[in-house]
Parts: C-alpha cells; structure tokens; sequence
C-alpha cells in the first residue's frame, strides 16, 4: 500500500477571501484521491474549500498506485475559514475653511485594528489621516478593521467637509458721537443665512446682542462684527467699527 501522501495539513482563509484547491504530493506512479468531511470520494479532483461562512472543514487525500489501484492511507487537511469584522463605527465630520483639523477616528472592537485608505481606496501606511482644511471641498475616506490574523472586514467610510467661511459683514466702519449724546446700538448687515456676532472692544469677548457706546468720555473705541453661516456654523473674518 502506498503511504499517505504529503500535504499542508492546515490551511486559513479569511470569510469571503477566494479560495484555491487543495493540494498534496503524489509519488511517482501515484495518483490523488480526494475525500470531503464525510470521507466520501470527490469525483471532479481537488476539491476548492467554500469560504462564505466561518468554521472549520476536514478534507481528505489518499495516493493510489496507477498499476494496482492499491490506495494507502489518508491525510487529512483541516481548512479553517476565519470570521472577518464589521465595518468599524465612524462619524462624519465637518469643519469650517482654515481650521485647525484633528486626525480622523472610528472604532474598533476587542483586539482588531483599524486600517485607513484615502479617497481612491488606497492604503494610508501612516494611520488615520489629518483631513486638510486649506479649500472648500468633500472628500471621503475608508475604514476597516483587521483581525489578529489579518483578516480585514468591509470598509466605512467618513466623509470630511470643509465648508467656507463668510466675508466680513457689511457695516458703518467709523461713527461718531458727541460726548453725551444718546447712542444707538452699533448695525451692521449680514448676508442671506448668516447671522451677526458681536464682539466686545477686545476682539474675543462675544456679546448677546449689538452693542450701545458709551459716551461720557471723550475717545475713540473699537468694537468687532463677523457674521456666521446658520449652517456650517462658520464664523467669518471681523469689520472693525
């Protein structure tokens, strides 16, 4: 009787991942025999594992000499068809046109790690990326997360926003009073969807509301407009008034 022929004995394939047949090493003057899970003879040859679901399949080869058709004994190959993750949990960002941008995140479960692609789908080796905010622009990119043993699930993606800030609202840049004339609160217009932020004489100091000068002395004060789209939230550069 020939001897059981040599072989791989353990073979991983990741879920999902394409397959290729078996294989083992006949002597010369043999021929392979191949058996599924059950020991039940496969007629078309080395058979292709199946990767669609997780778990693990014994498969069988015995060598056959050509001249008797004396068969040996089995080897069994034990295929193992490992689980892949689910997209990692991300979150879509915005951010206003020149701002400071942070790198992205998502989330991944137990011991897997993430692995990110840019725009193209094309691996990013440094890790999560730093979107830039210099241009107004929608850029999307791509998550997954990888098993200890390598198997990389579907990706997510995050879409990045950089919205544009607004012009500097249109205002009265110089007004005058006389000392203890009755003023009126400070004007300015802002554009369709914007609103209008007040600040104090600081430049930092936001205010509730346009603000009223004081004229009970004599002197020059500067007071800071900017006005905000009511849907990015951007907030614009300043007029001086």
């Amino acid at each position: 009787l020939p001897v059981a022929p040599s072989a791989t004995t353990t073979i991983d394939y990741c879920e999902g991942a394409t397959a290729s047949a078996l294989t083992a090493t006949a002597a010369a003057g043999h021929t392979l025999v191949w058996y599924d899970q059950n020991q039940q003879l496969i007629t078309t040859g080395a058979p292709t594992p199946l990767t669609s679901a997780a778990g693990s399949t014994l498969y069988y080869v015995a060598q056959k000499k050509t001249l008797s058709n004396c068969e040996g004994a089995k080897t069994a190959i034990t295929v193992t068809v490992i689980s892949t993750p689910s997209a990692p949990s991300v979150s879509d960002v915005s951010y206003c046109q020149g701002a400071t941008a942070s790198a992205l995140i998502a989330t991944a479960s137990g011991t897997n790690t993430l692995v990110w692609y840019d725009g193209n789908q094309q691996l990013i080796t440094t890790g999560a990326p730093t979107p830039s905010t210099a241009n107004v622009s929608s850029t999307t990119y791509y998550v997954a997360q990888k098993t200890t043993t390598d198997c990389e699930g579907p990706k997510a993606s995050i879409t990045v926003t950089v919205n544009a800030s607004p012009a500097a609202p249109i205002a009265t840049t110089a007004v005058e009073y006389c000392k203890d004339d009755v003023a009126s609160a400070l004007t300015a217009t802002a554009s369709g969807g914007h609103a209008l932020v007040w600040y104090d004489t600081d430049g930092v100091t936001l205010l509730s509301s346009a603000p009223t000068p004081s004229t009970v002395s004599v002197g020059a004060t500067d007071y800071y407009v900017a006005q905000k789209n009511t849907s990015s939230n951007c907030i614009g550069p300043q007029t001086t008034i």
